[in-house]
């Protein structure tokens, strides 16, 4: 196992963050719906387990949402029995009886799945516990209100060992604040859940909204919504103002350090490839994190910004394992700290949206590429 002390760079994940901002999130939705938090990717690679066990004790939650049932297994060998925990994504086959044997939900859209899980099911003694996923628009997996979703009714009626839990579908287009194509999904869904009930099917949860919805569809709420990448930054294009319920604030920052400084002169090169040509003389420092850390290729390749020490300087490339940064304005020498994102130690901001928004992406696109070899360091709570 890697030895995160001896790690170049490290990811601070304050805890106590996120959960103020569950609890903020809690308070603009209100009481009678449910929050659950989306953690698919080992929560966005800022990590599933102390992120659950911290939501979990300290801010009540009672469903979790994942991707793959190897996450789900995860969670629950770590010891979070409690929760209720459902996986998002289609499922190969061959995964059922783990699914199955740890408790989780799994998403069904199709019979076979739910004749599939029947049998099984029966065999162990238990009940499969699922989730019925509509096709609102999306065309990634789901049934259709009509014919497919009345197949998918009919298959649950004659199982008596699968239990239905939930009903959910996912916007293409949440992010957009008053999207007709997201007035439109949530109009199936609709039609999906009169033709459910009209069929005997009223599962306890029904959700639509993923985080980009919840900040505006109000209407669209049902009894539950899903919470990923609100959990650790707010809107891009509109955040709240700090203090004000659903307001958040960014979770995570991701620190590295000066290795080496050298001045190139114009015209001189700087990476692979002549990546980078000095158009005046130049200060140049190498960080000790490159794309392997998960330092994302194009933002080098734009020149993006970052902080040293306190100051904001510019990206000019990256390697595997190093990258460089302009500094012909900034005193600074080996040891001194760099952030990527989020804050520095003396409290100088490069928010992570702001990022996404100059890479005309989420902020929380960047958290996925980071690689095992960032340390985690979490803050604020113990994990």
């Amino acid at each position: 196992m890697l030895d995160t002390t001896l790690c170049n760079s490290y990811l601070s994940v304050n805890l106590q963050t996120i959960i103020n901002n569950m609890q903020s999130i809690q308070e603009d939705i209100g009481p009678d719906v449910e929050c659950i938090p989306v953690l698919k990717d080992n929560a966005y690679c800022l990590g599933a387990v102390p992120i659950a066990k911290a939501l979990c004790t300290y801010a009540n939650v009672r469903t979790i949402a994942v991707a793959q049932v190897c996450e789900g297994v995860e969670l629950r060998q770590a010891g979070l029995s409690a929760p209720a925990v459902l996986v998002l994504g289609g499922v190969p086959e061959r995964l059922f009886p783990a699914a199955v044997e740890y408790g989780l939900q799994l998403t069904v859209f199709h019979p076979s799945t739910v004749y599939a899980l029947e049998k099984l099911a029966a065999a162990q003694g238990k009940r499969a516990e699922v989730q019925i996923k509509v096709e609102t628009g999306l065309n990634r997996t789901g049934a259709k209100p009509g014919a497919e979703l009345g197949a998918l009714a009919t298959a649950l009626a004659a199982c008596p060992h699968v239990r239905t839990m939930g009903v959910f579908s996912h916007f293409s287009t949440g992010e957009t604040k008053e999207s007709p194509t997201a007035y439109r999904q949530f109009q199936l869904y609709q039609q999906a859940l009169a033709q459910l009930q009209a069929a005997g099917i009223d599962p306890p949860q029904k959700h639509m909204c993923n985080s980009g919805g919840s900040d505006w569809f109000r209407a669209s709420f049902c009894n539950a919504v899903r919470i990923g990448r609100r959990l650790y930054m707010d809107n891009q294009a509109e955040p709240l103002t700090p203090g004000t319920p659903g307001a958040v604030q960014e979770a995570c920052s991701w620190r590295a350090s000066v290795t080496n400084l050298r001045v190139v002169e114009a015209g001189d090169t700087v990476g692979y490839d002549a990546a980078w040509t000095a158009p005046r003389r130049t200060r140049v420092a190498t960080v000790c994190v490159g794309y392997g850390d998960g330092l994302y290729y194009p933002l080098a390749e734009a020149g993006g910004p970052l902080l040293v020490g306190e100051q904001r300087a510019r990206l000019l490339a990256t390697c595997m394992d190093q990258c460089f940064v302009d500094v012909t304005d900034i005193p600074c020498r080996a040891g001194d700290e760099v952030t990527f994102f989020g804050q520095s130690s003396g409290g100088a901001a490069m928010p992570i949206q702001e990022l996404g928004k100059f890479m005309h992406v989420e902020g929380v696109y960047f958290y996925s590429f980071l690689s095992p070899r960032v340390a985690r360091v979490y803050e604020g709570l113990e994990p």
